[in-house]
């Protein structure tokens, strides 16, 4: 794990930070702790079994540890916790401890030894301090005591009691609610974090789904299932995804043990976890580790509870209602969960050495939002960070020659897609979209072939501006990732799909009018621009980079690399990196990052480079910033230097996190906390950067104005920086960032040149998973 005290600095902060925006007053899910006794210490202890038992027997273990505790009471450790195959202890017993334990006909002995002691002042910021992990383990052991279980890897813990409280009978469905915490250490001081947590189950097991799936196609079931997440309420209580059914396995299949032993799947579960399989011959389901690609794990469906919504539930608008009124929380709803188990926990924690303190409260400051510029018009958007475009767009566009291809069985498609025409040339001459009748290409079946070769007859060796296609929702499937190949590889042009549901919308001339923005900014046209905040150079070079990863069906991970060619940001660079099934990191940054800057060059009249750059890194976690660093950032950095000996730009990278816990709340009534009624979501533009940011250099921003639910920031961490700016210059650079991507007129979460690098790389992994045309590097094909 990279060190903190290893990443930048906070830069200082400047008078005109007052100018640009407010001060607000928050609250967080954050609760800061302290020790009631300081000098008490933390020892850790392995443990080891004879004879072994399977790694992921918690429970089995827990119960060991539980028979044989008299044993270490009585050789002087009072007192302890068992976290995974270590156990932590306030006492130090440096003595080789042993005991025994009788469990189900078997006698286990129990060895004991000390290894390493801590004391509190070992407490960092580094995730992976021991002191760290084992006031989360006071914190589990609390929940527990409170009579709550633990699903899953990543410390959500849910009530048995009430698992049949929130049912939704009439979809077969109810959902779990719990909490979420995480021991946190900002600048020096400790909080643990509480969240709000839900899990939505099935009334029905994996092996119930299967038979009421009413076919004996393998293929059918495997279509269905693959992708799903299952509860196995055993030995971990984890949830699986379903990476693939083996329909030639059962539970009657033997396996090896780690020991070298052959073991049936019946045997195995009634030997650790007393599981009578009743079901020999179904098939069994496959999990591979995300983490471990070679780890692979045999599920039994009948021990296993379906989790998550179908299809067709998420698709049922009734159904979603009926499950976002115990999923999605107001702030104010969320907030009294969190603080009615934050009372409970506190008592727990009191006995644990732990005080925990209801102080709430953080600073932010609300940035103001960027005008944005029409054609004719600028604006000033509200709270909201949303915008209409009802005037002309910034860069109007003549779109004269491109051709409408679908299946034709008759009049009323013709008549369907004429209508289509229509409704974009009259709602694009709204806004400055000039749009000539296309050619037609009309087909006679949806076969993709016969569609590739009509296409290839009918271009010859003059493609069009653009092809746009018309498809029926069923049939996407088969022709979607042919035709973005067929344009974006072989042809070199954009492609514009349109689905039949457009002619069931309620407000078609809406959805044309963005059907035909989309399709005038795929053609190079931007719809508005963004002024550059005050102290950002003329010449910077902002880059994205996500990864898409689509690890069940065993296709290779892609990155999308996105470059701004100017600091109007109004042209690109895009380039889709192909990379094995699961990478995280590049080893190809370093020379497409040449490319991008070679592409600067060319696109401002070969008259000089960026003197900045900025590169927004998401797709990666806190626990690889250190190979981050060594690999990516290292490559670019080196990268830099071979352009020429005398060219050092600013540079600074930025890594993204959005799947945050983390949680603010705007109070709204002269801040006076204690009326909790006037919570409500911070408007677009909030960001946070004290209390419980690092030492180093980090912020929160909510871009975003959420209505429905409860907001979640972003979270940005500078990994990099050699620059000149001041603090509030990188905030209001990925603020403003936010509101410059033109499929949405309004902020999104993230800065656009990283939404947009993963829509190239979720387009390019989903489909293809190949390069696009060079004539596209500069266009927003991915739109």
């Amino acid at each position: 794990m990279q060190k903190i005290s290893d990443l930048p600095k906070r830069p200082g902060r400047s008078q005109r930070l007052e100018q640009i925006s407010r001060r607000i007053n928050l609250i967080s899910n954050h609760f800061p702790m302290k020790f009631i006794e300081q000098n008490q210490a933390i020892n850790i202890y392995s443990v080891d079994l004879d004879p072994v038992i399977a790694d992921d027997a918690r429970k089995l273990r827990e119960e060991i540890i539980k028979l044989a505790r008299k044993d270490f009471e009585a050789q002087g450790l009072k007192e302890f916790t068992l976290r995974g195959q270590n156990i932590w202890s306030s006492y130090n017993i440096q003595d080789r401890l042993i005991g025994k334990a009788q469990f189900q006909q078997q006698e286990y002995i129990v060895i004991v030894q000390h290894k390493k002691e801590y004391t509190l002042q070992d407490l960092s910021e580094t995730t992976t301090n021991p002191v760290t992990q084992s006031i989360n383990v006071a914190v589990k052991r609390s929940l527990k005591e409170m009579g709550m279980i633990e699903i899953g890897r990543q410390s959500k813990f849910y009530d048995p009691k009430n698992i049949e409280c929130n049912r939704i009978n009439e979809h077969g469905l109810k959902v779990w609610r719990g909490i979420k915490t995480s021991f946190q250490i900002y600048q020096g001081m400790p909080f643990l974090q509480i969240d709000f947590a839900s899990r939505v189950l099935r009334d029905q097991t994996a092996l119930e789904f299967m038979l009421n799936l009413n076919t004996r196609s393998i293929q059918d079931i495997k279509n269905e299932m693959i992708g799903l997440s299952v509860l196995a309420a055993y030995g971990n209580c984890r949830i699986y995804r379903i990476d693939e059914i083996e329909f030639s396995l059962n539970p009657t299949h033997s396996f090896q043990l780690q020991d070298g032993k052959s073991i049936t799947y019946q045997e195995y579960y009634k030997q650790r976890y007393n599981i009578q399989i009743r079901d020999l011959q179904q098939p069994l389901l496959m999990y591979k580790d995300k983490r471990n690609l070679d780890k692979i794990a045999y599920l039994v469906p009948e021990l296993l509870t379906m989790t998550g919504l179908t299809d067709r539930q998420r698709a049922d608008y009734k159904c979603m209602q009926s499950v976002a009124k115990y999923t999605k929380l107001s702030p104010q709803q969320r907030d009294d969960e969190i603080y009615r188990f934050y009372q409970d926990l506190k008592k727990n924690l009191q006995k644990k050495n732990i005080q925990l303190s209801d102080d709430q409260n953080v600073q932010g400051f609300q940035l103001q939002a960027p005008r944005i510029y029409m054609g004719n018009k600028e604006y000033q958007t509200d709270q909201s960070g949303f915008f209409m475009i009802k005037d002309p767009v910034f860069q109007g566009s003549h779109i004269q020659d491109w051709f409408m291809v679908y299946q034709s069985r008759g009049k009323n498609d013709d008549d369907d897609v004429d209508f289509i025409v229509s409704e974009l040339q009259k709602q694009g001459e709204k806004i400055g979209i000039r749009i000539e009748k296309p050619y037609f290409v009309m087909l006679k079946d949806n076969n993709i072939q016969n569609w590739l070769q009509r296409l290839n007859a009918e271009i010859g060796n003059k493609p069009p501006q653009m092809i746009v296609t018309f498809v029926n929702e069923r049939d996407k499937d088969k022709i979607y990732g042919h035709i973005k190949r067929y344009c974006f590889q072989d042809l070199g042009i954009s492609h514009q799909n349109i689905l039949s549901k457009f002619l069931r919308t309620k407000n078609p001339s809406s959805v044309a009018s963005k059907i035909a923005q989309q399709m005038s900014m795929k053609l190079g046209n931007a719809l508005w621009a963004i002024p550059k905040p005050n102290g950002v150079s003329d010449k910077t070079m902002i880059v994205g980079i996500d990864i898409y990863h689509k690890l069940l069906t065993n296709r290779k991970s892609c990155m999308g690399f996105v470059a701004y060619l100017e600091s109007e940001c109004l042209n690109t660079f895009s380039k889709p990196i192909i990379m094995r099934e699961g990478q995280e990191l590049s080893h190809e940054v370093g020379r497409v990052i040449v490319e991008a800057i070679s592409a600067y060059f060319e696109r401002n009249g070969k008259k000089y480079l960026p003197d900045t750059i900025i590169v927004f890194r998401d797709g990666v976690g806190n626990a690889q910033i250190d190979a981050l660093k060594q690999t990516e950032i290292q490559q670019m950095k080196n990268a830099i230097k071979s352009i020429n000996k005398n060219y050092n730009p600013q540079f600074a990278v930025i890594m993204i996190n959005k799947k945050i816990n983390d949680r603010f709340f705007m109070i709204n009534n002269g801040g006076q906390q204690q009326m909790k009624s006037q919570l409500s979501n911070p408007p677009s533009g909030t960001v946070i950067g004290d209390k419980i940011t690092s030492s180093n250099f980090d912020y929160f921003i909510t871009a975003q104005y959420v209505t429905q639910g409860t907001c979640t920031p972003t979270h940005y961490r500078v990994l990099e920086n050699n620059t000149n700016w001041s603090e509030e210059l990188f905030w209001q650079l990925t603020y403003y960032q936010c509101f410059n991507y033109q499929n949405w007129s309004g902020a999104v979460r993230v800065p656009a040149c990283v939404q947009y690098a993963h829509k190239l790389a979720y387009l390019i992994g989903d489909t293809y998973q190949g390069n696009i045309h060079k004539r596209l590097a500069h266009l927003q094909c991915c739109l």
